[in-house]
């Protein structure tokens, strides 16, 4: 699970969006939580919009999953979540559906285990040890063909993208 700095780059998504604590209703990992719901719903109008998703799909990962943390989130412990597919440039898209571009910017990707806590490293101790630091508050991760079973989530993987920036030194 070495992590690999990736180029930077924007993102533009089209899905949907949630905003508040995701875990008010079911904790975690629980398909229940907001966060389930919001990839229900976009699953939802996924199917009802499948030929116009798939002639504007970016790529072929089954979709992202965004945690934006707003100013006050250390207070209120409440952040977006936005669930959808990289999607290219468009000029229309379905009304129930949101747009978004996130800036453009370097991103520490890793893979890991559906579920896992080897995330937990990165944040407590790789990146804090490197030349790196977060560039935007936000997460992202998503969820490849090749790596996503379906049928098997426990021996599935998932990609995380960190928007990072080098550490400003202090010259003193």
């Amino acid at each position: 699970m070495e992590p690999e700095v990736l180029g930077e780059k924007v993102f533009n998504l089209l899905g949907c969006v949630y905003y508040g604590n995701p875990f008010h209703s079911a904790k975690g990992w629980d398909p229940n939580n907001e966060i389930g719901n919001t990839w229900k719903r976009f699953e939802s109008l996924g199917k009802k919009y499948w030929e116009f998703l798939e002639k504007i799909r970016e790529g072929d990962v089954y979709g992202y999953e965004v945690h934006i943390e707003p100013d006050d989130y250390d207070m209120k412990k409440e952040f977006h979540v936005f669930v959808g597919i990289e999607v290219k440039s468009l000029e229309f898209f379905p009304l129930e559906m949101f747009y978004k571009v996130l800036p453009k910017t370097k991103y520490l990707f890793f893979s890991t285990k559906y579920m896992g806590k080897e995330s937990e490293y990165i944040f407590s101790k790789w990146l804090p040890e490197s030349n790196y630091e977060p560039s935007y508050p936000y997460i992202m991760q998503s969820y490849s063909p090749n790596k996503w079973k379906i049928d098997d989530l426990e021996g599935s993987l998932m990609d995380w993208y960190i928007p990072i920036k080098e550490k400003e030194m202090n010259n003193k």
